[in-house]
């Protein structure tokens, strides 16, 4: 067998480096995944950061970045590679002129608007959309939809949240639905509690944010959806992901429900960690 010249040496030490050294770059990296301020996203970031993880990837969090421009901006600079957000407000973010309202549509014209380098995948069943709701004992007690309380809006005291207030000219573009008076509030827990307590008649309420307490309300219908959709989705970075990675997103979306996110929101305003609330739900779902 003829002996290694120095030549050979050298190439098989430089192979055993390169080697070395991808290991290591790939051992190294890391997904990020960060989220806005509120309860609702820091828990989504924490699901979508243990159902990455259950496939095998190497995870961080850095929840509660800021509103979405803080976030949007931390996607753009590669602090992080992944955040959850909504599907309408992430599509008006990006494009205000559209009109698009159901799942679906509102899905389509956000694919269309999103900047190069980014992309969303499958929408989950989990919404946090504007809803109109009343109490099951109030004046408006058999109302099933919102066409049922336009007679009596101009009687009405609705309640909504400072973060809402668009909706108010929603609901009076969309079904003629101008309220006797307008009562402003701090969040969805001080909307439930002013329906619950009668100080008001009607409410404007995010169907998961609102936690529990919505469940003892009956939200209607919105028969002619002048609320867009607002779905549950990823906004990662092109290029960062693998196909097996994007696919657990996939599974988070065909498992999350809004009475789940709901409950979990509650939770986590009741002061339970929304890590340890995130771990508990993907081990129930076997992630």
């Amino acid at each position: 067998m003829r002996a290694c010249g120095p030549k050979l040496a050298v190439v098989v030490l430089l192979s055993c480096v390169a080697v070395a050294c991808s290991g290591s770059e790939q051992e190294a990296s890391t997904i990020v995944v960060g989220s806005g301020n509120d309860v609702r996203d820091e828990l989504v970031a924490e699901i979508y950061a243990g159902a990455l993880r259950s496939v095998g990837a190497h995870v961080d969090t850095d929840t509660r970045i800021g509103d979405r421009a803080d976030y949007l901006a931390a996607l753009d600079r590669g602090d992080v590679d992944v955040v959850p957000d909504l599907t309408g407000e992430l599509m008006t973010s990006f494009d205000s002129t559209s009109t698009a309202t159901t799942a679906d549509d509102v899905f389509v014209d956000l694919n269309k608007s999103l900047p190069a380098g980014l992309s969303v995948t499958d929408y989950a069943t989990a919404e946090d959309r504007q809803a109109v709701a009343v109490a099951s004992s109030g004046p408006f007690a058999d109302a099933t939809a919102v066409d049922d309380i336009v007679p009596g809006c101009g009687a009405s005291t609705l309640v909504v949240a400072d973060a809402d207030i668009a909706a108010v000219d929603v609901l009076s573009a969309g079904y003629g639905c101008t309220f006797g008076s307008v009562t402003t509030v701090a969040d969805g827990d001080a909307v439930v509690d002013a329906v619950a307590d009668g100080s008001a008649d009607v409410a404007v309420v995010r169907t998961a944010s609102a936690g529990p307490g919505v469940k003892d309300l009956t939200a209607l219908t919105d028969t002619d959806d002048v609320f867009a959709a607002q779905n549950v989705v990823p906004l990662f970075r092109d290029g960062v992901l693998s196909d097996s990675e994007v696919r657990s997103f996939s599974v988070v979306a065909g498992e999350l429900t809004t009475a789940d996110l709901a409950d979990m929101i509650g939770e986590v305003r009741g002061g339970a960690s929304s890590g340890d609330v995130a771990a508990r739900w993907l081990g129930e779902h076997n992630l």
